[in-house]
């Protein structure tokens, strides 16, 4: 039978990859920041799945998702696609743009980016989520 904490690293990333899917929808919609957030949660669920089945406990809420996988050792690459999602925080992106103008700042070439950096993040947890 798996350990309590598995269950619960399973239930987090599970969570993310349910998320990218509704980043996909939104896309599909032409909601360009509602993507780029979703995507933004899909990783910070994948890295607190990581934590979850590492430690048996999820790490503290940080959205600076860059220092958050820094903390998890996480590969340079992943680095990377985390600092380009942390952008697409709310706290974050309103403090330079009024709600109502955000799905138009978001550009359609942003939007794959941030899904390609999500599915990225997804795919390095996967591993590790799996194994434990």
């Amino acid at each position: 039978m798996a350990e309590p904490q598995s269950l619960e690293a399973l239930g987090a990333f599970a969570e993310a990859a349910q998320d990218l899917v509704t980043a996909g929808l939104e896309r599909s919609l032409g909601r360009n920041f509602a993507c780029a957030d979703v995507c933004n949660q899909a990783a910070e669920k994948a890295l607190q799945a990581v934590n979850l089945a590492r430690e048996g406990h999820r790490a503290p809420y940080n959205h600076d998702l860059a220092a958050l996988g820094a903390a998890l050792g996480t590969p340079p690459e992943i680095i990377a696609a985390l600092a380009d999602l942390s952008r697409y925080h709310p706290e974050t992106f309103y403090a330079h743009t009024a709600p109502e103008l955000a799905d138009d700042v978001v550009t359609p070439e942003e939007v794959v980016t941030c899904m390609a950096a999500a599915k990225q993040v997804l795919r390095w947890a996967r591993a590790i989520v799996m194994a434990a």
